[in-house]
């Protein structure tokens, strides 16, 4: 062998050698990390488990032709319920005027969608698709069409069971937990917008505990917002999750100057519907718990004025004559944090739960007055009928020639006299100091202050002055913050002043 050819052998030798040694690193390398990575991928999806399945390309096609079928199309005759041609008052405000017929005197028809929820032909809507309607049908995804009958609506959380007496199997959609639908969660709404039956949008949950007032009676719903496209037709259809369970009833959409999607559409949890099924069934309406206070989502400055670390809780800011509350001995500016045991995290998580409950029953609240905790038991009453007080009045003015104070809080304030209580047509039993300005970027506008606001109580106390407002600010100071009780218009609530700004 030439001394060339053993140089060309001792390279590719080298070279055979090398690669060798790169492979056996190279596999002792990628293996620990490979491993290690699989473990923080798990650890990661334990963690944060999600509430859907792993979508895939196939997901929502399987999932439509699966649950299509329990998607049904809604169609209401109604009477006009005009005093004069031309002047139509179809019961359909969430999406406006869905009437493809002119003005005129003739039945008028609308529409919506619904879902199966059980195989006796038994289906959920919502109460503004139905209402008014002189008659329903309903029509499948196969074409068969059916008379339906209303069984119960609800009008404060817009929920409707209507029925039909199928003559075929039905597909029936399974209800899942909206409690555990999470924001950013794939979701897709199925119903009939525009009178296109069966029409699949899809987009994520855009927000959750979005408070909403939906019928007359005063209470807000927390709705799910989505961004899946939901247009005129789409009302009473499902929400459904990527394992095709319902998770919400398509309800209404927020617009500018326009009765179509804008990206901005809202439904009732499903959570907030499944404990109401049962009596819209039976009794045909929705008999609810009643407590009968007024109460508001406590601040984390107003927390910190009852000494507690975090914002859960409520705080009561007025209490019904004759209520179980009253009856109770609860009393105002309680701070209610725990009921039956479960946190009361804000105002809809402790009305949501008390009108979930029968009257007559019996339910233990946890509050803190006047620095100590107490628990006491109240037996609920029936949930009244009818709207709650309206708006109070647009603010007034004062006298000039009456006492006036500029405190360093960033509001200008005024005793109320006789002259003021008469402008501002307040009664006669009403006390407190009127708050005349507020200062930009102040304590006062901070805390949700406005001009016309009377303040009535400083940390429990009542005032009548501007000197008992001032007196009563100090004696607040070491606690770095003032609990007000403030009369605006009609209404009383609770404000926290933070003093160390």
């Amino acid at each position: 062998m030439t001394s060339r050819s053993r140089a060309v052998a001792t390279f590719f030798a080298v070279a055979m050698a090398t690669t060798l040694l790169a492979a056996f690193f190279q596999s002792q390398i990628r293996r620990p990390l490979t491993a290690e990575a699989s473990a923080l991928e798990s650890a990661a999806a334990s963690a944060t488990p999600a509430p859907g399945t792993p979508l895939t390309l196939d997901t929502f096609r399987n999932i439509v032709k699966s649950k299509n079928a329990g998607v049904v199309n809604i169609t209401i005759s109604a009477k006009p319920k005009a005093t004069s041609r031309g002047s139509r008052q179809l019961p359909f405000p969430f999406f406006g005027d869905d009437d493809p017929l002119g003005p005129g005197e003739q039945n008028q028809r609308a529409g919506g969608s619904g879902f199966i929820i059980d195989a006796d032909g038994t289906i959920l809507t919502n109460r503004h698709v139905v209402d008014e309607a002189d008659s329903i049908s309903v029509t499948l995804v196969s074409g068969k069409r059916y008379d339906a009958k209303v069984l119960g609506k609800d009008a404060r959380t817009d929920v409707a069971v209507i029925k039909i007496e199928p003559k075929e199997p039905l597909t029936v959609l399974e209800l899942g937990d909206s409690e555990a639908s999470e924001v950013g969660e794939w979701v897709m709404a199925i119903g009939s917008p525009f009178g296109f039956g069966n029409s699949l949008s899809v987009g994520v949950v855009s927000g959750k505990g979005r408070n909403l007032t939906l019928g007359q009676q005063g209470t807000g719903v927390d709705m799910i917002q989505t961004d899946a496209a939901i247009n005129p037709g789409n009302s009473g259809g499902p929400l459904l999750n990527t394992r095709g369970q319902v998770i919400g009833i398509n309800t209404l959409i927020i617009t500018q100057g326009s009765a179509q999607n804008a990206g901005v559409g809202f439904s009732v949890p499903i959570n907030v519907a499944k404990p109401i099924i049962p009596q819209l069934k039976t009794k045909g309406k929705v008999t609810r718990g009643w407590l009968g206070v007024q109460i508001q989502s406590a601040s984390e400055d107003i927390a910190l004025t009852f000494k507690r670390d975090s914002a859960q809780g409520v705080v009561v800011t007025d209490v019904t004559k004759d209520s179980p509350a009253e009856k109770a001995g609860i009393q105002l500016e309680d701070y209610i944090f725990e009921v039956d045991g479960r946190v009361v995290k804000d105002n809809t998580a402790l009305t949501g739960y008390i009108s979930g409950l029968p009257p007559g029953t019996t339910v233990s609240l946890k509050l803190i007055r006047a620095g100590s905790e107490k628990t006491v038991k109240v037996t609920l009453g029936t949930f009244p009928e009818g709207p709650t007080a309206a708006a109070g009045k647009d603010d007034a003015e004062g006298d000039a020639s009456d006492e006036k104070a500029q405190t360093n809080l960033g509001l200008e304030l005024q005793t109320l006299s006789p002259t003021l209580r008469e402008r501002m047509d307040l009664p006669d039993s009403v006390r407190g100091v009127v708050v005349r300005s507020v200062e930009a970027g102040g304590a006062a506008e901070l805390a949700g202050l406005a001009r016309g606001d009377v303040i009535i109580m400083v940390s429990g106390e009542e005032v009548s002055s501007v000197k008992e407002f001032n007196a009563a600010i100090r004696k607040s100071a070491p606690a770095k913050a003032a609990r007000l009780r403030v009369r605006r218009g009609d209404s009383v609530l609770v404000v926290a002043l933070r003093l160390d700004r």
